[in-house]
């Protein structure tokens, strides 16, 4: 024995809650872009709102990236649970002769 058990089950098991992490995120990053498009043009026509209008863009792209990347490493972690109980079933299968 190596020191430690891992419950393939337990694994998988927690992949709901990286999915519905994902799906969340998801879901906010869709209501911040409808919001973006819904009041881009609503800034005012001050000094202040037609700086915030030139850095605009790069603000939501920054934001749009940062939520993408979150949501694939929700995914990725999801994965990434799957494929590891998957090897320690494999790795607990008796061997056959000459495997």
């Amino acid at each position: 024995m190596s020191g430690y058990h891992v419950r393939p089950a337990t694994l998988r098991g927690q992949t709901p809650r990286y999915e519905e992490q994902r799906n969340h995120v998801e879901q906010v990053r869709d209501n911040l872009s409808a919001a973006f498009a819904r009041d881009r043009n609503t800034l005012g026509h001050d000094e202040y709102g037609a700086g915030l209008a030139k850095k605009l863009p790069a603000i939501e792209e920054a934001v749009f990236t940062a939520l993408q990347n979150l949501i694939t490493e929700l995914d990725d972690t999801s994965t990434g649970l799957h494929v590891t109980a998957r090897a320690y079933e494999l790795a607990d299968r008796p061997r056959q002769p000459n495997s």
